[in-house]
Order: structure tokens, then sequence, then C-alpha cells
């Protein structure tokens, strides 16, 4: 490889590592400080950088909320990838989903609900990506198409009803548990 392609390739690695490092920092400081708590600065002082490197990676606080959201959206989508291959029926592994998802919110404590909020506040205002916001009713499609493969998931209402229904479920239990006191 050219000594060009080398320090190229080299240089996105240590971009990749350094955006990877402020998304962690970020949602390690959200779930243990909270989102209204936690400053840009407390960010770059936990990832150890400069602010200037923060803004070199995301334009605002905003731009960084996105990201996680993206980022919740891909492990859910992952969780429902896991939930397929578990054995029993459709719904078992629908609550698998979900119980899981449940676990590892719980687990993250709460001050996780705060930043579950953001994420689902930008999704209602429609500042994802499409393309990212497709990817949860996709994987949940898959999972309900394996089930009418299966004979186990109802044939009476389209795989597309069936799908946003699922979605809206999933969606409505995670909004109403990050606005839920208790």
């Amino acid at each position: 490889m050219p000594q060009a392609d080398q320090k190229s390739n080299r240089q996105e690695r240590r971009r990749r590592e350094v955006h990877r490092r402020i998304l962690d920092a970020a949602v390690e400081l959200f779930d243990a400080r909270g989102v209204a708590n936690t400053r840009i600065d407390d960010i770059c002082e936990f990832a150890d950088l400069a602010q200037k490197t923060f803004f070199n990676h995301f334009s605002t606080k905003q731009h960084l909320f996105r990201e996680i959201t993206y980022s919740f959206i891909q492990n859910v989508c992952a969780l429902v990838e896991e939930g397929r291959k578990e054995q029993g029926s459709t719904g078992e592994r629908l609550a698998y989903v979900f119980r899981r998802a449940g676990e590892e919110a719980h687990r993250r404590g709460p001050h996780h609900r705060e930043l579950l909020q953001e994420a689902a506040r930008l999704g209602a205002a429609e500042e994802i990506d499409p393309a990212q916001s497709r990817s949860l009713p996709q994987a949940f499609r898959a999972l309900l198409a394996d089930g009418i493969a299966a004979g186990d998931v109802t044939r009476l209402q389209s795989l597309p009803f069936l799908t946003e229904t699922v979605v809206s479920v999933f969606q409505g239990v995670f909004k109403n548990w990050a606005h839920d006191e208790h």
C-alpha cells in the first residue's frame, strides 16, 4: 500500500476512534449525571480532548444526541436480530426483545431516562435520518415475517400493519418508561 494511503487510513482510523471516544464519554456522563447536568466541557474533559476537537466532530450538542439516537436504534435492531435466533414462538421472541431492552435500560440507571427522552424527542421531531428511522421497522418486520412463515403470526392483518403496531408498542413502552418517575 502506498505511504499516502497508509497515512490516510491511519488518520481516518484515529478520527473514528476520537469520535467513538466522544460518544462513549457523553453516554457515560449522561447516564451518570443526567443530560441537563452534563456540559460539552464535561464531555471533553472526560474524553481527554479539546473542545475544538469536539466541535470538529459535532457542530452542536443536538448533533451529538442525534448520533447517540442512531446508536440506540442500532442496538435495538441488534437485539431484535438476537431475538430472531431465540427458540419459541414469535410472541416469545418479541417478549424476549422487550424484556432484554427493558433490562438494559434499567441497568443503565435513572439518568438514562433523560437520554431516552431526548432520543424520543428527536424521533418525534423527525430530526432523524430517514434511513436510520426505517431500520427499526425493518428489523421487527423480519421477525414478524419469520412468524408468518412459521405459521404462528396471523395472516388476517398485513405485515406492514403488524410491523407498525409492534414498533408503535415498543416505542410507546419506552416513551412511557422514560417519562415515568417511579
